[in-house]
């Protein structure tokens, strides 16, 4: 008889996570189409939307929108139909050739041709991805032994890969991936000294996260192998004197010889964009990431963060001034407390701040060696750039 019981018990208990189960999964997405709730990147309809190197205002909208809650497998869930845009939505645009309208029922839609940048192609503007094609926040169990990220945190950072003389291949500075094309990073990091003191660019590695392994596992959790990709252009700030001590206008883009598929391992960072942008306090506390210099290492094996506050920037100038060091505007000032730095080997890393994405504000530059007390870290700072930004890259 108790086994009966047990059994029955079992059974009736079944039956109720059946019911939850499909009451999780089923959602309406927002064109009210019935679909399920999984994760993005089980998706293929959504996650090919995301993939595309520029979305429209409304992909994004919809991107946002087909958001839900308790669904299954890794985050963000999304509400999955074979929908991938609003319907039946009215846009209005103009022409750029006929300057005519087709009136076609009663939704007015015409023809329209994306401004061009310099080289022809798409304007930059265009390109750069919004939140939430931008910025994931992480959704794994932080390591934190020590500073050690999680497996998915910043996933837009790269390393840069260095081929000296005597052919050895070097991992120095980084980058963060700002859409499926380029890397942005510090012009030192691409120009000057680095090409005889480390060696030639030769490769760019994305997906990374311990150096030590091919594919690297984290409570169970395993990315995928990391991505080398090679590039087919650099471009420097054409203000970046690599013979100045300042490190003025210390960035630079570099564009791949192929697009990168994107995956949740690998997703480009949002910009501080002008519709988006939010002024920086002081003691605010951001982010920065790398594989540099520990206090124990030459370099970390595994990807660290560390959280820093933002200098003064009257202070900082007035201490880099000591050096017979101007540090501008277009310069971003944070840390100075000890042992607490970005530090060698980080160079052209990100410095990040989280709103409803992560967003890159700062380049890392330069600094008086590394965590020493008093001397913040300098960052370019990347909202003054970008202008030059949407005009230098391309589709």
């Amino acid at each position: 008889m108790i086994s009966t019981q047990r059994s029955l018990g079992f059974l009736l208990i079944a039956a109720l996570l059946q019911r939850t189960v499909y009451a999780q999964q089923n959602c309406r997405n927002p064109n009210q189409n019935a679909g399920l709730c999984i994760s993005l990147y089980d998706c293929p309809s959504l996650l090919n939307v995301l993939q595309q190197i520029s979305l429209t205002s409304d992909e994004r909208l919809f991107l946002r929108d087909s958001q839900c809650e308790n669904g299954f497998g890794r985050r963000p869930f999304v509400c999955c139909t074979r929908d991938t845009n609003y319907a039946n939505r009215q846009t209005t645009t103009t022409t750029t050739t006929t300057g005519r309208s087709v009136e076609v029922g009663t939704t007015t839609t015409t023809t329209t041709r994306r401004p061009t940048n310099r080289e022809g192609g798409q304007s930059g503007g265009s390109l750069l991805p919004r939140a939430p094609a931008c910025g994931p926040n992480s959704f794994l169990d932080r390591v934190y032994n020590g500073n050690d990220t999680a497996l998915d945190d910043f996933v837009w950072m790269a390393l840069l890969d260095y081929r000296s003389r005597d052919g050895q291949r070097h991992l120095n500075c980084g980058g963060s991936l700002i859409n499926n094309r380029y890397i942005l990073t510090a012009a030192h990091c691409v120009t000057g000294a680095i090409e005889t003191e480390v060696g030639q660019l030769y490769r760019v590695r994305l997906g990374e996260y311990d150096l030590n392994k091919e594919v690297d596992c984290v409570k169970g959790v395993c990315n995928k192998p990391v991505l080398e990709v090679g590039f087919e252009e650099v471009i420097v700030h054409p203000q970046y004197d690599a013979n100045g001590r300042d490190r003025h206008h210390d960035i630079a883009l570099i564009r791949l010889n192929t697009p990168v598929e994107l995956n949740e391992y690998i997703q480009p960072v949002c910009l501080p964009l002008a519709s988006v942008r939010a002024a920086i306090n002081n003691k605010e506390l951001l982010v920065v990431s790398g594989w540099g210099r520990t206090l124990l290492t030459r370099q970390s094996n595994i990807k660290q963060r560390l959280d820093v506050p933002v200098a003064d920037p009257n202070y900082c100038a007035e201490k880099f001034a000591t050096r017979r060091i101007n540090v501008i505007s277009s310069q971003l000032c944070a840390g100075g407390e000890f042992s607490r730095d970005s530090c060698d080997g980080d160079s052209g890393g990100p410095l990040m701040r989280y709103r409803d994405a992560w967003y890159l504000e700062g380049v890392v530059s330069f600094g008086n060696r590394c965590g020493l007390e008093g001397w913040p870290g300098v960052y370019t700072r990347v909202s003054e750039y970008i202008d030059w930004i949407e005009g230098a890259i391309r589709a």
